[in-house]
C-alpha cells in the first residue's frame, strides 16, 4: 500500500466514524489522540514516545521507534450536565411563552484516531496522524428558557498530520509536522421574527485550514527525558449558511462567511524511569486560547432587509493544563497506569455563555497496557473528569426590538471517557 493510499484510507476511516466530541480540555480542546497516554491522564505526553501516537503529541519522540508500527484507537465520552435557572428571562417579544426550565444538556461523542510510524534507517523517522483535536457538543431542549442564546452547537474537526524526526546522537531528537485541518461547526438558537413570533436558526458551516508542529527531545540523563513540543495557530475561513424556520422567516436566508483562529499550544513533559518497575510522567501545557475573541458571521449576498447576525464577544485569556501520572510494570506483559491533571478554563466568568459553559476541571485516570506478543499490544483507559461548578450571567440581544434575553443559573456536571487501542509492529 502506497503512502497516498494509505492517507487516503485514514481520511475516509476518519470521516466515517468520527462524530461530534464533548470538549474535555479547556475551552473545546480533545486531547484525546491516544489510549496509551489516557491511563496517566496524558503526563509526559510530549516525552514518553512508547507508541506510533508519539507522532502526534511530539514528532521528536517517534525517534525512539525502531520498528514500523500503526495504532488504531477510539475514545467514547459521555457528558452529562445539568443547568439550573436562576432567573433567566426571554425576549419581551415572547414574554407569554417562557419555555421550561431544562436540567440536562449533555451529550455524547466518540473520537477515533489513526497513528503510523515508518523508519528509514537509524536516524529518520516518517509519521501520519488523523486525529480529532477540537470537539464541543452541548444540547438544550429547543423550547428551553435559555434557547434564545443556544440550543445546539456541534464541533467537529478532522486533521491530518504528515511528520519527520531526525535523531543526530543518542541524547537528542527532533521533529517536525504539517496539518490540514477541516472544521465543521453547526449552531442552534431561537430568535424572534413578527410579532411574537419564533423561529430556529441554524448556522452551518466548514473549511479548511493549514499549519505546523514542532518538537525537540533530550536525553537529559541516564534516567530521565525531557520533550517540548509546538503546535502552531490555525486559521479557519469558514464557509456556509444562515436558515431561519418558518414561511415568514426564510427571506432572512443567505449564505455566510466567517473566520476562527484555532489556538496555537506548547508542551513541556518529562518521564524519569525511578526504577526497573516505576515511572515517573509529569507534563505542563499552555494553550493560546486569547485567538478566541469574538464570534461573528458575515452575511453574503443577503436579501434586501436581512438583518446582520449579532457578534458575540468571547475575549477568552491563555490557558494551563498540569498533569502527573506514573506507570508501574506488573509483569512482563502488563503495565498498570495512573494520573492526575487539572485544567484552568480560558472563559472568564463575565464572558460564559450557554454555548460551552467552561469552568477549570479535574481529570482522575487510570490504565492499563497488555503486551500480547511481540507485535501487538493493547491499551484500555478510563477517566472521570469533575468541573467546577459554572456560573452564567449572559445577556444578548437587541432590547430596542424586543429581543434581548438574559441567561441567569449554574451549569454543573462530569464527565466519563472510556478509551481503548492496539499497536501493531509490522
Amino acid at each position: 500500500m502506497t503512502i497516498f493510499k494509505l492517507k487516503a484510507n485514514c481520511l475516509a476511516i476518519a470521516t466515517l466514524l468520527s462524530t461530534a466530541a464533548t470538549s474535555h480540555a479547556a475551552g473545546f480542546a480533545l486531547l484525546e489522540q491516544n489510549a496509551s497516554g489516557a491511563g496517566v491522564a496524558y503526563a509526559g505526553k510530549a516525552a514518553i514516545g512508547d507508541d506510533a501516537s508519539a507522532a502526534w503529541f511530539n514528532p521528536a519522540s517517534m525517534s525512539r521507534l525502531s520498528q514500523r508500527q500503526v495504532v488504531l484507537g477510539g475514545h467514547y465520552i459521555d457528558l452529562n450536565s445539568e443547568f439550573k435557572n436562576e432567573g433567566t428571562t426571554t425576549p419581551a417579544a415572547v414574554a407569554g411563552n417562557p419555555g421550561r426550565d431544562v436540567g440536562d444538556f449533555g451529550a455524547e461523542g466518540y473520537v477515533p484516531n489513526f497513528h503510523l510510524v515508518l523508519p528509514f534507517g537509524e536516524s529518520v523517522n516518517f509519521g501520519l496522524s488523523v486525529a480529532t483535536p477540537f470537539g464541543l457538543k452541548t444540547d438544550f431542549q429547543p423550547d428551553w428558557v435559555g434557547r434564545f442564546q443556544g440550543v445546539t452547537s456541534d464541533i467537529k474537526s478532522l486533521n491530518i498530520n504528515p511528520s519527520v524526526s531526525y535523531k543526530p546522537n543518542a541524547r537528542w531528537a527532533f521533529g517536525a509536522g504539517l496539518s490540514a485541518q477541516k472544521l465543521d461547526a453547526k449552531l442552534t438558537s431561537a430568535s424572534v421574527v413578527g410579532a411574537g413570533a419564533e423561529s430556529l436558526t441554524t448556522i452551518a458551516g466548514d473549511g479548511w485550514g493549514y499549519g505546523f508542529n514542532l518538537g525537540v527531545l533530550a536525553q537529559v540523563t541516564s534516567a530521565t527525558r525531557v520533550g517540548l513540543a509546538y503546535r502552531s495557530a490555525i486559521e479557519q475561513d469558514l464557509k456556509g449558511n444562515v436558515t431561519f424556520s418558518g414561511p415568514a422567516a426564510t427571506t432572512q436566508n443567505s449564505a455566510l462567511v466567517s473566520k476562527i483562529r484555532l489556538p496555537s499550544s506548547l508542551s513541556i513533559s518529562s518521564v524519569t524511569e525511578l526504577n526497573p518497575t516505576w515511572q515517573l510522567l509529569a507534563d505542563a501545557s499552555w494553550t493560546e486560547w486569547s485567538t478566541v475573541q469574538k464570534l461573528q458571521f458575515d452575511r453574503v449576498n443577503a436579501g434586501a432587509g436581512a438583518a446582520p447576525i449579532p457578534v458575540q464577544d468571547y475575549e477568552w485569556k491563555n490557558s494551563w493544563r498540569f498533569a502527573l501520572g506514573g506507570i508501574y510494570k506488573y509483569s512482563d506483559t502488563i503495565n498498570l497506569k495512573a494520573g492526575v491533571a487539572y485544567d484552568l478554563t480560558p472563559v472568564p466568568d463575565e464572558r460564559r455563555k450557554v454555548r460551552l459553559p467552561d469552568e477549570d476541571r479535574l481529570t482522575l485516570a487510570l490504565g492499563s497496557q497488555y503486551t500480547l506478543n511481540t507485535r501487538t499490544t493493547f491499551d484500555v483507559a478510563f477517566q472521570y473528569v469533575i468541573p467546577k461548578k459554572a456560573k452564567i450571567d449572559s445577556t444578548e440581544g437587541n432590547p430596542a426590538m424586543g429581543q434581548q434575553s438574559r441567561v441567569l443559573g449554574t451549569a454543573e456536571g462530569d464527565a466519563f471517557i472510556v478509551s481503548g487501542q492496539v499497536a501493531y509492529k509490522f
